[in-house]
This record gives C-alpha cells, sequence and structure tokens, in this order.
C-alpha cells in the first residue's frame, strides 16, 4: 500500500470517531489509538503522533462535541490530513561571494534582496529584537526568546538559507527544516575543511499558502533555577571538569562530553548513539567482549537486586544493538522513549562511579595490574557483586 493509500486510510479511521461524539469517555480512548496507528501505518515521517491526538482531542473542546455536525468534523479532519508545505530561510552571516540562488544541497543560498518582501520586512524587525504579526500573548513568550538567540543586526550580512519542507505536521517540517539545513552546511564544512560555518537557533518561516512569515527556533522558553540540594553534585563535578584526578574521572569527562553533543548537536535519530557511546566510555575496557559486557556491567551498577539486573541487562544490550545498527550505516527510526532510557542511564550510571570513586577509591575501569589486584578499579568491584552470589 502506498503512502497516499495508508493517509487515506487512517483519514477514515479518524472520520468514524464522529460516531463517539455523544460518548466523550471513548472518544478520548479511540485518540489514544489512533495515535498509536500513526506508528502502525508508517506515518510518522510526516504527522506527529501527538499532534494528531491533540487535533481530535481539541474537537471535543472547540464546541461542544455532541453539537458538532459531520460536515464541520469532516471538512476539519480533511484539513488536518492535506499536506503543508512551509519554506524555511537560515541566516549565514559568515558566507561571502556566493552567486544568488546557488543550490546548496536541500536548499538555495539567497541574498537579501531577492527574498519575499513579507520575509524581509520580518528579518529587519526581527534584527531589531521585534517580533510582528503575532498575537499579544504569543508576542511576548517569542521576546523572550529572542533575548537569548544571537541574532546580526544587519540582516544583508551573508546569504539566506532557503530550506523547503512538506510534510502534514509542522513539528515534523519544522524539525526536517533545520536537520537538512545542517546536512546541507556539511558539504561546504567538508569542501571547506579550514571554515566552522554554525547553523543559527532560528530562522524565518512562512507557509506557501499563507502570507504571514513567524519566527521558528530550537531555544526553548525554559530557566535553570539554583537548587542548593544539587551543590555537593556539582561541587564533585566541578573537580572532575576542571581537574580530573584518575583515568575513571577522566572518562567521567569524556562521557559528559559525548552527552553534550547528542542533546546539542546530534539529530534525534543519533542522540541514542552518544548516550550509549558515553556509556561504554566509563564502563568498558578494550579487551572486552562489548555487547556481553556492556549489559552486564550496567546492569550491576544500576540495579539493586536481581529482578532490577536482569530487567536492566536486557534493556542495555538493546541499547547497545540499537547504538551499533546507527554506528554501522542503519538509517534507524528516532525512538523517544529508548533515547530518554539511554539518557537517564547515563546519569545514573555518571552519579554511582562518582560515589564509588569517593566510597572506595575508585580510579581506573580496569585494574592496571592483573597479576596484582589493587581493588581500585570498576571492574573488580563488578566481579567482587557477580561472585557474591
Amino acid at each position: 500500500m502506498n503512502e497516499a493509500s495508508r493517509i487515506d486510510l487512517l483519514k477514515s479511521e479518524c472520520l468514524r470517531l464522529f460516531e463517539f461524539k455523544n460518548d466523550n469517555r471513548r472518544y478520548e480512548d479511540e485518540t489514544l489509538k489512533l495515535e498509536a496507528r500513526v506508528i502502525h501505518h508508517k506515518l510518522d515521517h510526516t504527522i506527529d503522533p501527538t499532534h494528531l491526538r491533540y487535533f481530535l482531542l481539541q474537537q471535543m473542546f472547540k464546541e461542544k462535541l455532541s453539537s458538532l455536525n459531520r460536515d464541520e468534523f469532516n471538512k476539519s479532519v480533511e484539513n488536518f490530513f492535506s499536506v503543508k508545505k512551509t519554506n524555511f530561510y537560515f541566516q549565514l552571516s559568515e558566507l561571502e561571494k556566493f552567486p544568488n540562488n546557488y543550490r546548496l544541497g536541500y536548499g538555495v543560498l539567497l541574498t537579501f534582496k531577492s527574498m519575499p518582501q513579507l520575509v524581509k520586512v520580518f528579518a529587519k524587525s526581527l534584527a531589531k529584537g521585534k517580533i510582528v504579526n503575532e498575537k499579544p500573548e504569543k508576542e511576548r513568550i517569542l521576546r523572550e526568546i529572542v533575548k537569548k538567540i544571537v541574532i546580526p543586526q544587519d540582516p544583508h550580512i551573508g546569504y539566506w538559507l532557503k530550506i523547503t519542507t512538506s510534510a502534514i505536521s509542522y513539528s515534523i517540517r519544522f524539525e526536517n527544516a533545520f536537520e537538512f539545513s545542517e546536512e546541507s552546511l556539511d558539504i561546504l564544512r567538508i569542501a571547506t575543511p579550514t571554515a566552522r560555518i554554525h547553523l543559527p537557533q532560528h530562522a524565518i518561516g512562512m507557509n506557501t499558502n499563507e502570507n504571514k512569515p513567524f519566527l521558528a527556533t530550537t531555544v526553548e522558553f525554559n530557566r535553570y533555577p539554583y537548587y542548593s540540594r544539587k551543590q555537593k553534585l556539582i561541587d564533585r563535578l566541578n573537580n572532575v571538569c576542571v581537574k580530573p584526578s584518575s583515568e575513571l574521572e577522566e572518562r567521567i569527562k569524556d562521557a559528559l562530553h559525548f552527552q553534550r553533543i547528542g542533546d546539542n548537536h546530534s539529530p534525534d535519530h543519533q542522540r541514542l548513539f552518544f548516550y550509549v557511546a558515553a556509556i561504554e566510555r566509563l564502563i568498558i575496557s578494550s579487551k572486552t567482549d562489548l555487547t556481553h559486557k556492556f549489559s552486564e556491567k550496567g546492569a550491576i551498577l544500576l540495579g539493586n537486586d536481581l529482578k532490577d539486573r536482569l530487567d536492566l541487562s536486557e534493556s542495555l544490550e538493546k541499547l547497545y544493538r540499537k547504538r551499533s545498527s546507527i554506528a554501522h550505516g542503519g538509517r534507524s527510526k528516532y525512538d523517544f522513549f529508548m533515547t530518554i532510557d539511554a539518557r537517564r542511564y547515563l546519569n545514573e550510571i555518571i552519579i554511582r562511579i562518582l560515589n564509588l570513586i569517593d566510597a572506595q577509591g575508585l580510579r581506573n575501569v580496569s585494574p592496571k595490574n592483573k597479576k596484582k589486584k589493587m581493588g581500585d578499579s570498576l571492574d573488580e568491584i563488578v566481579d567482587r557483586i557477580i561472585y557474591s552470589g
């Protein structure tokens, strides 16, 4: 079955929801099933499952569901399932002397003068820290986000990379735009290895069926307040980052670096690779059977009893196999839950190893002198737990 047929099938399943308009509980339950059907129909590359469920639940609250007529409901569903196209414009201030309309990867490089007039007006306002065309409540939030973004004061500087993406859900168009932009810039990074080209954290977007530019940004509207209860851990990590005192602390510092790449510089479908690589750096020496030792040592460090460790061993083995698939060329899809598990395990292992360093004087992953056991390696701790029964 081709993609258009799968979309039509999912659409027809959504249209049947109207049968439950007088039963809110059943309606909600069915939207949850339809969320899963997006994955089943292999449509998550164009439909965000959460977006679909949110849209369907909105129909309940837009007006009283029981008073909604079928024509209105059908029209809303039809509109949701239409494929939309969005142009995203990224200012690249480092670029010079390129021809206008120069093809680069997924997009083209444009001079500021050659961009659509509405986008130019929006860009000039943005350069002054102003947001236009937004409702007052949204504008207030965006103004706070703009404060965190580095925006060149002159939109004429450099070139603008135009990337066009198509999908049913905006979130997928947005994610693809930023990923396609990075991949396009990789071409220049290879062609001129000395160049340091950075994709901005924002773009100006405009849907092709609308004349209303908007701000698209990867900057989240969040804050990081100080918590005194975390001061002990921060002090300990300060020492590890600034002056690591052993091989194991050097490895913790490397693991933090891998985590940073996964968090900030990796496409979603590769983040798991960096988190698992960080765990591997912490617990594996170079002369071990990797898959078995990774799951075994990770489970022993994370688990508190036999059942915990058996469950964790299975979970960690799946993570390692997924990491190997990514490393060896597999274009595996982004698995949100596996990725979150990998990051959580990494954080927990770092903290547990820090505690073992402080409590038992650990310095290395494997003993430096295998004939003379020193008791200061992670492998020896793990063996002790294994052979203690």
